[in-house]
């Protein structure tokens, strides 16, 4: 069955900063309330404290049925009511490479406990890059991935490319679980050397996410 991936960030407003904490946990609550009784219709949710300027919460979600993401989006707006709105989401498809085959099962990777960190990201190529012919294009990415899982700090770093094409604004949504941030950052730096690099267009917005159980927001 097909694996939707879902990406939704909010931000919430000046009303929601000016209640007591316990106003602040009273909608906390509520929220949490409402994901925990909505994940039967999920495959996964994972939920974070975002660190960019432009949001608070990041939540990622994954579905058989994209009705259930867009009603999961429906009671985040209807838990948090007038105190904070969505700033930007991403969708895609969550299936196997056309370039690599690890015989995992898909579902079983979503499965496991949320590290530290979240980071994600919506990413294009250039139409170049699609007229290389599928062989060549394997050898490039082969070396990208070769780099990547060679690096002595990639060890613990989960990662998941997906694909929107006429889904969303992007061709891919890549996403990261981490538990170390500068480690991650080292990575991504070295990355820059490899040849794929030459086909991307775009990597923006990055989102960074903190895990913090179900406190979201204090």
């Amino acid at each position: 069955m097909t694996i939707y991936m879902y990406v939704l960030a909010y931000k919430l407003n000046g009303q929601f900063w000016s209640l007591d904490y316990d106003g602040r946990k009273s909608v906390n609550k509520k929220l949490i309330d409402f994901i925990n009784g909505f994940k039967k219709n999920l495959i996964s949710i994972k939920y974070y404290k975002s660190i960019r300027h432009d949001n608070d919460i990041l939540f990622w979600s994954t579905a058989y049925e994209p009705i259930n993401l867009e009603k999961l989006k429906e009671g985040i707006n209807s838990a948090l009511g007038t105190y904070g709105d969505s700033t930007y989401s991403m969708l895609s498809l969550y299936e196997d490479s056309p370039y690599i085959k690890e015989g995992k099962n898909l579902e079983d990777t979503l499965k496991t406990d949320p590290k530290k960190y979240f980071v994600a990201y919506p990413m294009s190529k250039d139409r170049e890059w699609y007229l290389i012919n599928y062989e060549e294009r394997r050898k490039i990415l082969a070396g990208h991935i070769g780099t990547a899982r060679g690096d002595r700090e990639s060890s613990g770093i989960l990662s998941y490319t997906t694909y929107s094409f006429g889904l969303g604004d992007q061709e891919f949504v890549v996403l990261y679980e981490v538990e170390d941030l500068a480690a991650w950052s080292h990575v991504t730096e070295k990355l820059r050397e490899v040849l794929a690099r030459k086909w991307i267009t775009n990597e923006t917005p990055i989102f960074v996410g903190i895990y913090n159980n179900d406190d979201l927001v204090d």
